[in-house]
């Protein structure tokens, strides 16, 4: 059974504030790096006896738990104030990274070591990080971190095939490949009661969206400047071409990364050559349950069946009740 509880740390002193918080949730996307919560929390300055009713100021550190086990931590970034409320958002701290801008030349550096001179020049704590041993030789001018880390990491899987995964957990920055990493989200909804998986929570609040229009069934690799290029590695699937039409990406690549011209091509055309299924579906939450993870559904009368690949989270805990909205999409 969930127990929650927020904490509000301010000038080394950390309150207990759960009291005074109504609603709150709780996000994360793979293509977001960082997570996000928003709560509501009560303020009336005539009444003496609602405790730490308005201690939350911009650049606080809050936190959430659940039975003792961190769920966020983060900064509080915005504050809405009104007669009898305020509306508290933070962000966790890949904050810095989203905004922290900066011009650096990277020379025939590992991705992997680049990332770590990145967050050791920015006091960005590091956890668990992959080796990468793509070598990376590029300028970027005034430039966030996260947007140097994530065109570092599109280069190594470009070259590589492997998609890597960036969050932050516990304060720390982790740089992981992706796995199977399979949850098995459970409900308990009373301490008398035993907790049941959420996948068989599935109610009316589901849908699905089809599209081709990211599809690419050809892709050609060039080389070369504005005065003369040639195509040095092209592949395409002729199945796909037939059913849905010609749709080309065209990548260009600088001279010292010809050598891989063929891999990038074909991790491209694996990662670009398919019918986009987002799927979104709401069920009862489990703190464990974030994007990356895969999920095992079973809901025949939408024809889900299987292991799904989470795109986005969002978790939200009202009067007692806690459900999470999922955008996923079919693990193949």
């Amino acid at each position: 059974m969930d127990n929650y509880k927020v904490h509000l740390t301010k000038g080394g002193t950390t309150y207990d504030i759960t009291s005074t918080v109504g609603d709150f949730s709780w996000k994360d996307s793979v293509d977001t790096l960082g997570m996000e919560f928003s709560c509501e929390v009560i303020r009336n300055v005539d009444d003496r006896f609602i405790a730490n009713y308005n201690l939350a100021k911009v650049g606080d550190k809050i936190m959430l738990s659940n039975n003792g086990e961190e769920v966020f931590r983060g900064i509080v970034v915005n504050l809405d104030t009104s007669r009898y409320g305020k509306s508290i958002k933070a962000l966790d701290y890949a904050f810095y990274l989203n905004k922290s801008k900066t011009t650096t030349q990277i020379n025939k550096t590992r991705v992997d070591a680049a990332i770590k001179q990145l967050c050791q020049k920015f006091g960005i704590p590091l956890g668990n990080l992959t080796k990468i041993p793509t070598v990376a030789t590029k300028i970027y001018k005034d430039a966030t971190i996260s947007d140097i880390i994530k065109d570092l990491l599109d280069l190594a899987s470009a070259e590589r095939g492997t998609r890597y995964r960036t969050e932050v957990r516990r304060g720390f920055l982790h740089v992981e490949r992706y796995y199977d990493l399979t949850v098995e989200g459970k409900y308990k909804p009373a301490t008398n009661l035993g907790a049941f998986p959420v996948a068989n929570t599935i109610g009316g609040d589901i849908s699905m969206q089809e599209s081709i229009e990211d599809m690419r069934n050809k892709v050609i690799i060039t080389s070369g400047d504005e005065k003369s290029f040639k195509v040095i590695a092209g592949v395409e699937d002729k199945n796909s071409i037939s059913k849905y039409g010609l749709l080309q990406h065209a990548e260009s690549v600088d001279e010292k990364n010809i050598a891989q011209a063929g891999n990038i091509a074909r991790n491209r055309l694996k990662e670009m050559n398919k019918v986009e299924q987002k799927i979104s579906v709401t069920l009862l939450g489990d703190d464990k349950v974030r994007s990356a993870r895969s999920i095992e559904l079973d809901y025949p009368k939408f024809g889900l069946s299987g292991k799904y690949f989470i795109l986005d989270c969002s978790h939200s805990y009202k009067k007692g009740i806690h459900t999470m909205n999922l955008s996923i999409e079919k693990v193949t």
